[in-house]
């Protein structure tokens, strides 16, 4: 199989002759496209010009509020270069040995075409054409054409979940992520963040002099830095956190108060961990609210289409309540999350 990682040199786009109304998406199939006719059908792949499930926008990768800040510039959407561009058929496709399940992709499929198969434990994509659809030889008025149908389409109203979260599923992403080499770890969680709507720069590998892992900037206009651990010391990041605070005032001249810091990890601190202590000890003398999210917390929310939302610091938590379990129910608004109490220290610490 060809396949290569630059831009796809597309021989032909999708063109859709019907304009959708909605998406329904859930676990095992592609989702299902309404038209305004009653239609309900699912779309192929669209070979896209640009395609969105392959790379980010300049501006996704760059955080507006620190311009200078020094930031990997890759665009890959596949934080594991699992998703790439078969130049024979003309259509991306996922290297199962290296896909980590986060789901990304398909959050920024225009037509649902990406989905997670739970019959083979595998992420797919549908190439079966709909009747609704047709492809044609890229010139300038279809490309026009194909660019506006996918704008439209992404600010469709989109409902459902694309994966469900049980243990079984995070016992595949995290014995992945376990697996995965540091050069991947902060990539990982940066592009999750920017699929939740984030615009998110995190530092270049070998970077010594900026000592921070990230800056996110969250749609409802929310700033901070971000620390990045994936292993069992947790409490440095909590203390990196106090210093990327400081950094950010004197060599970009961010105020303290507009600084809404997080610390990401890939299994919450255990309740012993001086951590927790750390942000509360620093809420009461400092004001500041470190707040800290599991990957796994972030990708329940990004498979339930819900909003990241650190502005009202609903990710808080600290030695007096150390669970994340209650915010993202309140956030999905669909009953209980379907996650063994404590699994791997996703919504709250292991012990």
């Amino acid at each position: 199989m060809q396949i290569f990682k630059e831009q796809p040199r597309n021989k032909d786009i999708g063109i859709i002759k019907l304009n959708p109304s909605g998406l329904s998406i859930s676990q095992g199939q592609p989702a299902d496209v309404s038209f305004p006719n009653g239609a309900i059908d699912k779309l192929g792949c669209l070979k896209c010009a640009n395609p969105r499930c392959l790379y980010f926008d300049d501006t996704e990768v760059e955080c507006s509020v620190t311009q200078d800040f020094p930031n990997d510039q890759s665009k890959e959407v596949c934080p594991v270069g699992a998703l790439k561009w078969n130049i024979i058929d003309n259509t991306p496709v996922i290297d199962s040995t290296r896909c980590i399940y986060c789901g990304v992709c398909a959050k920024r499929c225009p037509v649902g075409a990406i989905y997670y198969d739970d019959g083979t434990s595998q992420m797919k994509i549908n190439t079966v054409p709909s009747q609704y659809q047709y492809f044609t030889p890229i010139d300038e008025n279809m490309a026009k054409q194909h660019e506006a149908q996918i704008q439209d389409l992404i600010s469709l109203p989109k409902i459902g979940t694309s994966i469900n979260a049980t243990d079984k599923i995070f016992d595949l992403i995290y014995e992945k992520l376990s697996r995965l080499n540091n050069q991947y770890h902060n990539i990982v969680v940066r592009n999750i963040l920017i699929a939740l709507g984030c615009s998110c720069a995190i530092r270049r590998i070998g970077d010594v002099y900026t000592r921070m892992d990230a800056v996110y900037l969250s749609n409802d206009r929310c700033f901070g830095a971000v620390e990045i651990e994936y292993g069992r010391d947790t409490l440095d990041a909590s203390r990196g956190i106090l210093d990327d605070i400081a950094v950010l005032f004197t060599r970009y001249s961010i105020p303290i108060e507009v600084n809404n810091p997080l610390v990401v990890c890939l299994s919450l601190p255990n309740a012993r961990q001086g951590y927790w202590q750390v942000v509360r000890d620093v809420r009461i003398v400092k004001g500041i609210r470190i707040q800290t999210l599991s990957i796994g917390a972030l990708l329940i929310l990004l498979w339930n289409g819900a909003a990241f939302q650190p502005s009202n610091n609903d990710y808080y938590i600290d030695f007096d309540n150390m669970e994340l379990r209650g915010t993202i129910n309140k956030q999905l608004g669909t009953g209980r999350i379907n996650l063994s109490n404590g699994y791997l220290g996703i919504l709250e610490p292991l012990k």
